[in-house]
């Protein structure tokens, strides 16, 4: 039974996702926002790109948030599109040296800036959550870019995404507000004032707006950990979590609980493929069975631990766990639970566990690069 939605819909391929997104934006009477990572100038980046325009021009009050690094290509024609279409965007921490007057900035202002830029680098807005009207909601790992669906050369990435509806919608249009402008933020939760939103600390949306959120729902995910009884199962595409995680897995998987790590063999971010290593010994001797999937790219951000499920955006790293804003959806419907459940059992089913002879199989070079990695994963 659902407590905070009217509905709730689970999907596991892009291609369902974003033609169920732009079908209600297609629909859309009043307002549009979208908060992601990466909007990239690519075929499916312009087919929402066009969407968003042609809602604008019907009245449609269309909002969209891009993070400065995840979407450098947006900029390469998207970005003149908005504008010329006078659509409303801001680009969330931009990257040094990116401002749209930065040659007529005086030498002042141009140190200013960029001083500025680089103390703010290693913080972005990792979010993926468009909402419709304040009654549709999305939340996942999908990013607006064409390698999660099948108009990709290559095999779409493995991801996951929520589509929910009702008044509760509102809290994540407010929390939109609060990166958007500061002023529409007020006004914004005065207008919702009678609503009876839940407590961030009690939503099943999980934001980390500030330090304070981002550590209790740190301590809250390592607390279920702590006392889970019968499954811990992640699937996570970076593995380089705080040392507090990792030994909670270890003395979970000693006490006979069943735990699983699902990770990626392919990578966007190759780094991670030596990066993650540095772990596995000791959760392979603790008894937590690893996995890495081979189809695709893994990207989907996915944990289970006994009947508690979230879908969203956080990665199991230094930059989810410490820096970044991110999403997640604790799920509510029975039948998606025994879904998501499904296709994790699926993801693994084929899959042989890593053992200590396969980790011995790697190279010399490798094992050093992990070992240099390891130091700097504060950024990673």
């Amino acid at each position: 039974m659902l407590t905070s939605w009217n509905t709730e819909e689970v999907f596991l391929d892009g291609d369902h996702y974003f033609d169920r997104i732009l079908k209600d934006i297609q629909s859309a009477k009043s307002s549009i926002t979208i908060e992601v990572y990466m909007f990239n100038d690519d075929l499916l980046g312009r087919e929402v790109a066009h969407h968003l325009i042609a809602a604008h021009a019907r009245g449609v009050k269309v909002e969209v948030i891009v993070d400065g690094m995840g979407s450098h290509r947006f900029f390469d024609f998207l970005y003149g599109e908005f504008l010329k279409n006078h659509l409303a965007v801001k680009v969330y921490n931009p990257l040094p040296f990116v401002h749209p007057y930065y040659g007529q900035l005086t030498f002042t202002k141009k140190i200013y800036w960029l001083i500025n830029r680089l103390i703010k680098l290693n913080k972005r807005d990792h979010r993926k959550i468009f909402t419709i009207d304040e009654t549709i909601m999305y939340v996942g790992s999908f990013n607006v870019t064409v390698e999660h669906t099948l108009k990709s050369d290559h095999k779409p990435w493995k991801d996951m995404g929520v589509r929910v509806t009702g008044d509760q919608v509102k809290f994540a249009v407010l929390n939109f507000k609060k990166n958007w402008k500061i002023t529409d933020f007020y006004q914004y939760r005065k207008k919702i004032r009678s609503l009876k939103l839940p407590s961030w600390r009690f939503s099943p949306l999980r934001l980390n707006n500030t330090l304070f959120m981002r550590r209790y729902f740190n301590k809250n995910f390592n607390q279920r950990i702590f006392k889970s009884k019968k499954r811990i199962w992640l699937m996570t595409p970076y593995f380089i979590p705080e040392r507090k995680l990792v030994m909670g897995l270890a003395r979970a998987a000693k006490r006979g609980v069943d735990v699983r790590l699902l990770i990626a063999s392919k990578t966007d971010v190759e780094l991670f493929r030596t990066l993650q290593y540095f772990y596995y010994p000791f959760l392979i001797k603790s008894g937590v069975k690893v996995f890495q999937y081979t189809d695709t790219v893994l990207h989907a951000k996915n944990y289970i631990i006994d009947e508690w499920v979230t879908v969203g955006s956080s990665n199991l790293n230094h930059r989810s766990l410490m820096h970044d804003l991110e999403v997640d959806l604790a799920i509510q419907d029975k039948v998606n639970l025994k879904m998501i459940e499904d296709h994790f059992e699926s993801s693994v089913k084929n899959l042989e566990a890593l053992s200590f002879e396969s980790l011995r199989q790697r190279s010399l070079w490798d094992k050093i690069m992990s070992g240099m990695y390891f130091i700097f994963r504060y950024w990673f």
